[in-house]
């Protein structure tokens, strides 16, 4: 742990400025990202070319919420940088759950790979979202380096997990209606 505390405090003594201060606290809230989701959501489920995407990305969600939020985070029950280091002025308001794994990275990387899976440039976009998002975690020092790696990690194989299931479930549907056509 002493390795991400190195790390956590050559950001604060070394990237930290007025600038950062200001900005990253009105981005990095859940309530941003889940917006940006959500809307995300909403406009992709209207649309019959898009509906794939959108329900890949909420069935995504919903289960690494579970994994996330309600298994690692409850069964690790890591404390957070600053519960560690009271020394540290926040600059949000102190969260209300544990530090492992970093739920805003987990999403920002779950919706990152779903974008990614369906379309490379908006995903390669949506990553370097997610990567802000997760730098942003540890200048707030809410978040070691491996709350973040591993809710990146995370949110990666949930998402490419749940879109590669879906592909071969809808694969092994086709292929049963083609046999059951032929049988006929």
């Amino acid at each position: 742990m002493d390795w991400e505390f190195r790390i956590l405090n050559f950001i604060q003594n070394n990237i930290k400025n007025d600038f950062f201060d200001i900005i990253i606290p009105l981005t990095s809230p859940i309530y941003f990202l889940g917006a940006i989701i959500a809307l995300t959501i909403i406009i992709t489920f209207c649309f019959k070319k898009t509906r794939d995407f959108s329900k890949t990305l909420m069935l995504s969600l919903a289960i690494g919420y579970v994994n996330c939020n309600l298994i690692f985070k409850l069964v690790i029950g890591r404390l957070r940088p600053y519960q560690l280091n009271s020394s540290f002025q926040l600059l949000v308001r102190p969260e209300s759950d544990t530090s492992f794994p970093s739920g805003h990275t987990f999403f920002a990387f779950t919706f990152a790979t779903v974008c990614f899976l369906y379309d490379k440039r908006l995903g390669i976009v949506m990553y370097i979202f997610a990567a802000a998002m997760a730098f942003s975690r540890l200048y707030l020092y809410v978040h070691f380096p491996t709350d973040v790696i591993f809710g990146a990690f995370l949110g990666i194989i949930n998402a490419a997990g749940i879109y590669y299931l879906e592909k071969a479930i809808l694969k092994k549907n086709n292929e049963q209606k083609l046999d059951s056509k032929d049988d006929n």
